[in-house]
Protein backbone atom coordinates (compact mmCIF):
# COMPACT_ATOMS: atom_id res chain seq x y z
CA UNK A 1 0.00 0.00 0.00
CA UNK A 2 1.33 3.54 -1.20
CA UNK A 3 1.80 6.06 1.69
CA UNK A 4 -0.45 8.90 2.27
CA UNK A 5 1.05 12.14 1.11
CA UNK A 6 -0.02 15.58 3.09
CA UNK A 7 -1.35 18.23 0.53
CA UNK A 8 0.50 20.63 2.81
CA UNK A 9 3.72 19.14 3.17
CA UNK A 10 3.97 16.58 -0.17
CA UNK A 11 5.84 13.98 2.51
CA UNK A 12 4.26 10.76 3.67
CA UNK A 13 2.13 11.06 6.45
CA UNK A 14 0.81 9.87 9.18
CA UNK A 15 -2.73 9.74 9.99
CA UNK A 16 -1.93 11.80 13.04
CA UNK A 17 -0.14 14.42 10.65
CA UNK A 18 -2.77 14.67 8.46
CA UNK A 19 -5.72 15.22 11.20
CA UNK A 20 -3.57 17.68 12.88
CA UNK A 21 -3.14 19.65 9.30
CA UNK A 22 -6.55 19.68 9.03
CA UNK A 23 -7.42 20.50 13.06
CA UNK A 24 -4.83 23.79 12.10
CA UNK A 25 -6.71 24.57 8.83
CA UNK A 26 -10.56 24.01 10.95
CA UNK A 27 -9.14 26.57 13.59
CA UNK A 28 -7.79 29.25 11.34
CA UNK A 29 -10.27 29.52 8.98
CA UNK A 30 -12.57 30.15 12.35
CA UNK A 31 -10.50 33.36 13.02
CA UNK A 32 -9.75 34.15 9.92
CA UNK A 33 -11.17 38.06 9.17
CA UNK A 34 -13.15 38.39 6.08
CA UNK A 35 -11.14 41.33 4.74
CA UNK A 36 -7.62 40.63 6.12
CA UNK A 37 -5.60 44.05 6.46
CA UNK A 38 -2.54 42.73 8.00
CA UNK A 39 -1.31 39.30 7.32
CA UNK A 40 1.74 38.49 9.14
CA UNK A 41 3.54 35.30 7.80
CA UNK A 42 5.22 33.03 10.35
CA UNK A 43 7.66 30.49 9.10
CA UNK A 44 5.84 27.02 10.10
CA UNK A 45 3.40 25.75 12.96
CA UNK A 46 4.43 24.43 15.73
CA UNK A 47 4.46 20.75 16.24
CA UNK A 48 1.91 20.26 19.06
CA UNK A 49 -1.80 21.42 17.67
CA UNK A 50 -2.28 23.18 21.54
CA UNK A 51 0.59 25.44 20.58
CA UNK A 52 -0.71 26.58 17.41
CA UNK A 53 -1.37 30.44 17.42
CA UNK A 54 -5.56 29.78 16.65
CA UNK A 55 -5.69 27.13 19.27
CA UNK A 56 -8.61 28.30 21.53
CA UNK A 57 -6.64 27.46 24.87
CA UNK A 58 -9.27 27.14 27.73
CA UNK A 59 -6.18 27.50 30.24
CA UNK A 60 -3.23 29.54 29.87
CA UNK A 61 -0.86 26.45 31.02
CA UNK A 62 -2.13 24.51 27.81
CA UNK A 63 0.31 26.10 25.72
CA UNK A 64 4.50 25.99 26.25
CA UNK A 65 6.55 29.16 25.95
CA UNK A 66 7.65 30.08 23.20
CA UNK A 67 3.69 29.86 21.61
CA UNK A 68 2.39 31.38 25.28
CA UNK A 69 5.05 34.49 24.68
CA UNK A 70 3.95 34.99 20.86
CA UNK A 71 0.17 34.95 21.61
CA UNK A 72 0.47 37.06 24.55
CA UNK A 73 3.09 39.78 22.84
CA UNK A 74 1.04 39.85 19.55
CA UNK A 75 -2.56 40.31 21.96
CA UNK A 76 -0.12 43.64 23.35
CA UNK A 77 0.79 44.60 20.32
CA UNK A 78 -2.64 45.08 19.12
CA UNK A 79 -4.08 46.36 22.76
CA UNK A 80 -5.96 43.79 22.97
CA UNK A 81 -6.59 42.50 26.63
CA UNK A 82 -5.56 39.37 27.81
CA UNK A 83 -7.80 38.51 30.66
CA UNK A 84 -10.58 38.27 28.91
CA UNK A 85 -9.53 34.20 27.49
CA UNK A 86 -8.00 32.76 24.05
CA UNK A 87 -11.28 32.55 22.56
CA UNK A 88 -12.20 36.09 23.03
CA UNK A 89 -8.47 37.65 22.62
CA UNK A 90 -8.68 35.54 19.17
CA UNK A 91 -11.82 36.77 17.90
CA UNK A 92 -10.53 40.18 19.08
CA UNK A 93 -7.48 40.03 16.63
CA UNK A 94 -9.99 39.02 13.65
CA UNK A 95 -12.23 42.07 14.07
CA UNK A 96 -9.29 44.36 14.08
CA UNK A 97 -8.29 42.55 10.59
CA UNK A 98 -5.31 40.99 11.81
CA UNK A 99 -4.64 37.39 10.33
CA UNK A 100 -1.55 34.90 11.36
CA UNK A 101 -0.59 32.49 8.76
CA UNK A 102 2.68 29.80 8.21
CA UNK A 103 4.36 30.04 5.09
CA UNK A 104 5.00 26.06 5.31
CA UNK A 105 1.48 24.79 6.16
CA UNK A 106 3.50 21.94 8.35
CA UNK A 107 5.73 21.52 11.14
CA UNK A 108 9.32 22.07 10.45
CA UNK A 109 9.66 19.13 12.36
CA UNK A 110 7.61 17.72 10.22
CA UNK A 111 9.13 18.24 6.56
CA UNK A 112 12.94 18.04 7.09
CA UNK A 113 14.12 14.10 7.68
CA UNK A 114 16.63 13.93 10.96
CA UNK A 115 15.90 17.30 12.30
CA UNK A 116 14.11 15.25 15.83
CA UNK A 117 17.03 13.14 16.22
CA UNK A 118 19.37 15.61 15.33
CA UNK A 119 20.81 14.27 12.44
CA UNK A 120 20.13 17.41 10.28
CA UNK A 121 19.61 21.08 10.74
CA UNK A 122 16.80 23.11 8.51
CA UNK A 123 18.00 25.72 5.98
CA UNK A 124 15.67 28.88 6.32
CA UNK A 125 16.87 29.59 2.76
CA UNK A 126 16.21 26.41 1.26
CA UNK A 127 12.76 26.16 3.44
CA UNK A 128 11.53 29.64 2.22
CA UNK A 129 12.64 28.98 -1.64
CA UNK A 130 10.47 25.75 -1.44
CA UNK A 131 7.19 27.55 0.06
CA UNK A 132 7.94 30.92 -1.58
CA UNK A 133 6.11 30.54 -5.10
CA UNK A 134 3.09 28.78 -3.25
CA UNK A 135 2.71 31.73 -0.37
CA UNK A 136 3.06 34.43 -3.18
CA UNK A 137 -0.11 32.45 -4.60
CA UNK A 138 -1.81 31.96 -1.43
CA UNK A 139 -1.39 35.65 -0.69
CA UNK A 140 -2.59 36.83 -4.43
CA UNK A 141 -5.76 34.69 -4.73
CA UNK A 142 -6.56 33.27 -0.67
CA UNK A 143 -5.61 35.80 1.45
CA UNK A 144 -5.57 39.08 -0.50
CA UNK A 145 -4.21 41.35 2.47
CA UNK A 146 -3.90 45.11 2.20
CA UNK A 147 -0.60 44.81 3.89
CA UNK A 148 2.38 41.92 4.87
CA UNK A 149 4.47 41.99 7.17
CA UNK A 150 7.07 38.94 8.24
CA UNK A 151 7.63 37.25 11.54
CA UNK A 152 11.08 35.71 12.56
CA UNK A 153 14.32 36.30 11.10
CA UNK A 154 14.41 32.94 9.22
CA UNK A 155 11.35 34.06 6.79
CA UNK A 156 13.74 37.09 5.43
CA UNK A 157 14.13 34.75 2.89
CA UNK A 158 11.13 35.16 1.32
CA UNK A 159 11.48 39.07 0.80
CA UNK A 160 12.80 38.54 -2.92
CA UNK A 161 9.90 36.18 -3.37
CA UNK A 162 7.66 39.19 -2.80
CA UNK A 163 9.57 41.09 -4.60
CA UNK A 164 9.52 39.16 -7.91
CA UNK A 165 5.50 39.16 -7.43
CA UNK A 166 5.19 42.92 -7.36
CA UNK A 167 4.14 42.86 -3.75
CA UNK A 168 7.17 44.67 -2.51
CA UNK A 169 4.49 48.08 -1.60
CA UNK A 170 2.51 45.77 0.66
CA UNK A 171 5.41 44.57 2.41
CA UNK A 172 5.81 46.39 5.65
CA UNK A 173 9.21 45.25 6.82
CA UNK A 174 10.67 46.85 10.45
CA UNK A 175 14.20 49.08 10.00
CA UNK A 176 14.20 46.64 6.49
CA UNK A 177 13.84 43.58 8.15
CA UNK A 178 11.14 40.69 9.15
CA UNK A 179 10.03 41.06 13.38
CA UNK A 180 12.38 39.10 15.59
CA UNK A 181 10.50 36.57 17.52
CA UNK A 182 9.74 37.71 21.32
CA UNK A 183 11.67 34.64 22.87
CA UNK A 184 10.79 34.37 26.60
CA UNK A 185 12.90 35.11 29.57
CA UNK A 186 14.22 37.96 27.17
CA UNK A 187 12.28 41.28 28.13
CA UNK A 188 14.76 43.68 25.53
CA UNK A 189 13.28 41.25 22.92
CA UNK A 190 9.79 41.25 23.56
CA UNK A 191 9.47 45.34 23.71
CA UNK A 192 11.36 45.30 21.10
CA UNK A 193 8.63 43.27 18.93
CA UNK A 194 6.13 45.41 20.59
CA UNK A 195 7.52 48.36 19.15
CA UNK A 196 8.40 46.82 15.89
CA UNK A 197 4.91 45.57 15.58
CA UNK A 198 3.39 48.82 16.78
CA UNK A 199 5.31 50.72 14.23
CA UNK A 200 3.97 48.21 11.50
CA UNK A 201 0.04 48.43 12.37
CA UNK A 202 0.46 52.42 12.71
CA UNK A 203 1.56 52.40 9.23
CA UNK A 204 -0.93 49.63 8.01
CA UNK A 205 -3.78 52.31 9.64
CA UNK A 206 -4.89 49.96 12.35
CA UNK A 207 -3.30 51.60 15.14
CA UNK A 208 -2.58 55.55 16.02
CA UNK A 209 1.31 56.41 15.55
Amino acid sequence: MSATLCDGCGRPASAEHIAARIRRLELATRFRPVHIVLLILAEAPPPRVEDYFYYPAATRNERTGLSRVLFDELMRAASIPLGQGDASCLTAFQQSGLFLADSLECPVEDIVPGLRDGTARADPRELCDRCGPTIVQRVRLSYKPRCITLLSTRTRHLIPHFERAGLSKQLLLYQGLPLHFPHPHNPAAQAQFRAGLADILARAGLQKS
